[in-house]
């Protein structure tokens, strides 16, 4: 299973879970304190995610597989701030930390 989709496709939602109103008193103050940078960043990790799904399985398959590997994301991200808000959201430097290597294999 290609985890490294997944994982940036997770780095990329709490980051743009750090840059809304809700939730940034929960999230930890760190590399990605401001809301802009958080954003910027969460979009540009969304965006490899994509790049990596595509250049995993190609074009038509990839795209099929970032959106499911993007929603299993996402809903484990969701899960986890229902439980442990400021966790979930320290998770992503970890995630992205795994992913990279991944990627690059």
């Amino acid at each position: 299973m290609p985890l490294e989709i997944a994982c940036l496709g997770y780095a990329g939602l709490a980051s743009l879970a750090r840059a809304s109103h809700r939730h940034r008193k929960a999230a930890p103050r760190g590399p990605l304190a401001s809301p802009r940078s958080a954003r910027a960043a969460g979009w540009a990790l969304i965006a490899a995610s994509c790049i990596a799904a595509f250049l995993r399985f190609g074009p038509f398959q990839g795209s099929i597989a970032w959106i499911g590997l993007l929603s299993l994301s996402g809903i484990a991200l969701v899960l986890a701030m229902s439980r442990w808000p400021d966790r979930a959201l320290q998770a992503w430097l970890p995630v992205l930390a795994l992913a990279v290597p991944l990627a690059l294999a």
